[in-house]
């Protein structure tokens, strides 16, 4: 995959090694939150129009950042109505076709498609049998699934996994190529460049790493396999696809590997997941996280379609050789699924960049670093569940372990800025480009914008509400009415920051978040459960987030509901947000990634028997 000339391997940095740098970036994160905060304080008391300018950019970039997204979501539920309406349709004239089956062959595949090997790898700890029986019959149900390969990744510390595994191995023996089961080690370490090593974190990250190397060690024993063409998916064990999913990579992929160019080796796939399986039995804080989560995850997959820029998450899919090459997952990080993009497109750039200086050495012209990796949507949604405890009020405390555990994504930030530092160190000026600087640059904006803006935003526009208060309800510096008989800069500088409405500019955001979370719950949910034909023999279709029709209908009943936990959303994300991410860059300046990884318990007391789970199922 690469040229003669070797450079370092920034992408292999480490925000954990024994070197200054590292130590620089894993202060930023919360660099970036204080010193802004700061300047707010110091504006509001010795130069005012500098308040106004931080709060007038905080709020029109979050504005743009809200609306943006959402309307992304809700063009893309539109798309993913239509597919799943067209497989339905697919579905149903196999059924009445004289060997047509719900697991049908993949006879019908493009050439180069039938090749194609799927590995799925479920990172799973002390998860209910029940649902993992149930996540392998969803899985059973996919397009050419007998041709894949299931991977059970669990740990040695798990109590009885090697009991569990083997009752699963036996109920589902026959339905995959290979049902395997790996069994990740305690205690193991990670080696760093600088020499240094640190003990594994004990979560999915370390989990998903054993298993992939496991798996590729198998297949490089068989030589019926070509490992060009093996796909990796990674999944968490709660998580249901679409039993088209993953024939939608494979037809992708046959095309690419017959275009000029590979670029199926260099691509990694997102499908939006929404966790609404459990949705009717989730308390608040769960339901308002998953509105706002799913609306950015489900925006940023649809925005991809028209030139947008979106990290994979939580579910995704690459070549397997790519994530093998880039040693994409390493025991010592917590954020598994953004590190696992950062470190394929930092590993991107420094391979075009060899490519470059070999044609270079040639004096062959060539037009610089052109990194190859882009991350392409399926738009067919996956299913997962959000934080149930054992209780309402235990749920509480449960979702803030989660929410911290998210927030120590912030290290991910840290690990971006250490690549993007080594990256202008080492690499020659010939391989630089407007290209490499846009998507290095475009890199890092994704991070801030989801770690640093949402709290910057609201942490000043409180203070400016504070402020606005003191000063009996108005801003010094701003005219006491808005008027657009003489607008000037001031008066543009004051209505952005929010001098005189606060609130209203905030209608639009909510209303589009409404409306996207409106389409998630009827078109992935609700819709797809009544449909009546071959539906009704898929777990992903039977999966309607168990909503009853509290209030005439379930639609009704979705629509009041979301419109209500709107009002909870403000203090829900103080909490989980603003609160969990301050404590998440403080760990990670702390600590970087040393950090106790605490499951997060899913019930899904409401939900149907597919006949492999009963009530009161767990996920943790």
């Amino acid at each position: 995959m690469g040229g003669e000339a070797a450079l370092y391997p920034f992408h292999a940095s480490n925000i954990h090694e024994q070197r200054a740098a590292a130590y620089v970036v894993r202060a930023l994160p919360l660099f970036l939150i204080i010193v802004p905060f700061l300047a707010c304080i110091a504006g509001m008391i010795w130069l005012t129009p500098l308040f106004l300018g931080i709060c007038a950019f905080l709020n029109v970039s979050l504005w743009l950042f809200i609306v943006s997204a959402a309307l992304f979501a809700i063009m893309g539920m539109s798309t993913a109505r239509d597919l799943v309406s067209y497989y339905n349709e697919v579905e149903e004239a196999n059924l009445k076709a004289p060997a047509g089956n719900w697991s049908s062959s993949t006879d019908d595949q493009q050439e180069g498609q039938d090749q194609v090997i799927h590995v799925i790898l479920f990172a799973n700890y002390k998860e209910d049998e029940a649902m993992l029986a149930e996540t392998l019959q969803s899985l059973s149900e996919a397009k050419g699934a007998t041709k894949f390969w299931a991977v059970l990744a669990m740990e040695t510390r798990e109590g009885g996994a090697q009991e569990k595994s083997a009752r699963l191995e036996s109920q589902f023996k026959g339905s995959f190529a290979k049902l395997l089961t790996t069994f990740h080690p305690a205690n193991l370490k990670s080696v760093h460049l600088d020499g240094s090593t640190d003990e594994e974190v004990p979560g999915k990250a370390s989990n998903i790493k054993w298993a992939a190397e496991q798996v590729y060690a198998m297949m490089l024993q068989d030589s019926s396999i070509c490992l060009e063409n093996v796909v990796c998916t990674v999944s968490d064990a709660d998580c249901l696809f679409h039993p088209y999913y993953f024939d939608s990579i494979s037809r992708e992929f046959g095309v690419m590997k017959l275009s000029p160019g590979e670029q199926q080796k260099w691509t990694m796939w997102q499908a939006p997941q929404l966790p609404y399986r459990n949705f009717y039995v989730s308390p608040i804080p769960s339901r308002t996280w998953g509105y706002i989560s799913s609306m950015y995850e489900a925006g940023g997959v649809s925005s991809l379609t028209s030139g947008g820029h979106h990290m994979v998450f939580s579910s995704y899919s690459l070549a397997l050789q790519l994530g093998i090459d880039a040693e994409i997952w390493d025991g010592d990080i917590i954020a598994e699924d953004h590190h696992a993009y950062l470190k394929c497109f930092f590993y991107s750039v420094k391979q075009a960049a060899e490519e470059a200086l070999a044609w270079e050495a040639e004096d062959r012209p060539h037009g610089g670093c052109q990194p190859r990796l882009r991350v392409r949507s399926i738009m067919l949604p996956v299913k997962s569940t959000s934080v149930v405890g054992e209780s309402y009020w235990q749920t509480y405390w449960d979702r803030w372990h989660q929410a911290v555990r998210h927030c120590q994504g912030a290290a991910e930030m840290s690990y971006s800025f250490l690549c993007t530092w080594e990256l202008f160190r080492t690499l020659p000026f010939s391989t630089y480009n407007l290209s490499l600087l846009l998507k290095v640059f475009q890199v890092n904006a994704k991070l801030l914008s989801m770690h640093t803006l949402p709290n910057l935003q609201s942490v000043c526009l409180a203070v400016l509400t504070l402020y606005w208060m003191f000063y009996g309800r108005r801003v010094p510096v701003c005219p006491d009415k808005i008027t657009f008989s003489t607008p000037d800069s001031r008066t543009l500088l004051c209505g952005l920051a929010g001098a005189w409405a606060l609130t209203w500019p905030v209608i639009i955001p909510v209303a589009l978040l409404v409306i996207a979370n409106i389409r998630f719950m009827t078109e992935a949910f609700l819709k797809p459960a009544r449909y009546k034909g071959v539906a009704l023999a898929s777990v992903w279709h039977s999966a309607d987030g168990g909503v009853k029709a509290t209030w005439g209908s379930v639609t009704l009943t979705v629509v009041l509901l979301i419109c209500v936990d709107m009002i909870f959303i403000p203090p829900m994300m103080a909490i989980y947000g603003l609160c969990a991410e301050c404590l998440g860059c403080w760990n990670v300046m702390l600590r970087g990634n040393r950090f106790k990884y605490i499951t997060a318990v899913k019930l899904l007391t409401e939900s149907p028997s597919y006949g492999t789970m009963e009530p009161d199922q767990k996920v943790a």
